[in-house]
């Protein structure tokens, strides 16, 4: 099959889409698929950052930015195939919007010989390129949504403003061209109100051998000259991650583990600022630590090694890859009852309800005071992950869906 996935981001940058993408197509070329990528030239969305013009290494490929729309591909490929990625290049609406649109990539999609069009993500140019080429070239289109609800889109209110006006306008547009509507959960497809003729369920998944056997803790310990109890975040800092709740959590936490480090793994997209400040106003800020995005990819598993506890606060999530890192891991979590996470979690995990500071401080206290509880349901949370959740199980019930189109058209 000739496949062709739209996203707004892929790696090097940073997020669960991002990384969705990557792997599925990853998992779908070692099955001798081909895939091209079509994404933008950005790192991040909010703050609105390039890339830089040579890129990290993906795999081992080393993809230079042209002063035009596409990049040149160098370096070493990967050991199974190269994935070809377009990066076009990104224009936004002003202030914090940032509606981003590549005009190129409407011809480049048109242009493309494909079987197949998989797009990713509500709310995004890229989707809306895909349903016109659809309609054009009456080709099989795949949506996945990845789908956050308005009220818990982050950003502040002239995005939400935008977000509502496409809502209205033109997202109807997308649902009514695709085939199939993947969605991460049952949640989500209700959520969205998807025509249950079009909706597949189809989680996320990680890459279970990086966790065979987990990496070392103490790799990331040392590094951080942490000794004490750890609580992990791993993630996008944004507004809708709940972070805030989970600072003023601390206070409750420490009365019974003064020694306690709550540590911020991920890209600060725009609240780092306030959270140290409050932080620093309820006098916890030296047991609060932002390592920024972890590159190195031994260095980030580690930290879930090294955690006693992991914590997804979230206002919603449509998924929740990085619990699936922390239950490989084999680390007792805790998340928000909302969105996808308790379909994830299962059995395996504590839910507790978003916003409220009391709840997630007792959780976390009642961990860290029960290793038992503890080893338990890191123990089932990393046999479910390697039942349900890996990507060669996800790219296994993908194909079926393509083939299925394919039969029809």
């Amino acid at each position: 099959m000739n496949i062709l996935q739209l996203c707004i981001r892929f790696p090097p940058s940073p997020g669960g889409a991002e990384t969705h993408v990557y792997e599925i197509s990853k998992e779908l070329m070692k099955r001798k698929h081909n895939v091209t990528v079509f994404t933008s030239d950005l790192y991040t969305e909010t703050p609105f950052k390039r890339m830089k013009q040579w890129e990290d290494n993906v795999d081992g490929i080393l993809r230079k930015k042209n002063k035009g729309f596409f990049p040149k591909i160098s370096g070493k490929p990967l050991a199974f195939r190269e994935i070809p990625v377009r990066r076009f290049s990104s224009h936004s609406l002003g202030g914090e919007a940032h509606y981003v649109f590549m005009p190129l990539m409407i011809y480049s999609t048109l242009k493309e010989a494909v079987d197949i069009i998989h797009t990713h993500s509500y709310g995004y140019f890229q989707t809306n390129v895909a349903a016109f080429a659809k309609k054009i070239k009456n080709i099989p289109l795949v949506f996945t949504p990845h789908f956050h609800p308005l009220w818990s889109s982050w950003g502040g209110k002239r995005r939400k403003n935008l977000r509502h006006f496409y809502d209205k306008m033109f997202s109807c547009h997308v649902s009514d061209a695709a085939d199939v509507i993947i969605c991460h959960s049952k949640h989500e497809v209700e959520l969205m109100n998807i025509n249950p003729e079009k909706a597949r369920v189809i989680p996320a998944g990680i890459d279970f051998s990086l966790f065979e056997p987990p990496v070392d803790g103490d790799i990331f310990k040392k590094r951080y000259n942490i000794e004490n109890e750890l609580i992990l975040f791993s993630g996008r800092l944004a507004t809708n991650k709940g972070l805030h709740v989970l600072v003023k959590a601390i206070p409750s936490v420490l009365k019974n583990f003064p020694k306690t480090m709550f540590v911020f793994v991920g890209e600060d997209h725009g609240v780092k600022a306030s959270l140290i400040t409050l932080a620093e106003k309820l006098g916890v800020e030296k047991n609060v630590l932002f390592t920024g995005h972890i590159r190195d990819e031994k260095m980030f598993l580690s930290a879930y090694s090294a955690c006693d506890v992991f914590v997804l606060p979230s206002e919603y999530e449509a998924f929740g890859i990085v619990l699936l890192e922390a239950m490989a891991s084999e680390k007792a979590c805790i998340a928000t009852g909302v969105g996808g996470m308790p379909e994830v979690l299962d059995e395996c995990g504590v839910l507790v309800n978003y916003n409220d500071t009391k709840h997630l401080g007792d959780a976390i206290t009642n961990l860290l005071d029960d290793e038992k509880k503890r080893k338990i349901l890191g123990k089932m949370g990393r046999e479910r992950v390697e039942k349900y959740f890996t990507w060669e199980k996800v790219v296994d019930e993908l194909e079926d869906v393509y083939t299925e189109l394919l039969s029809y058209s």
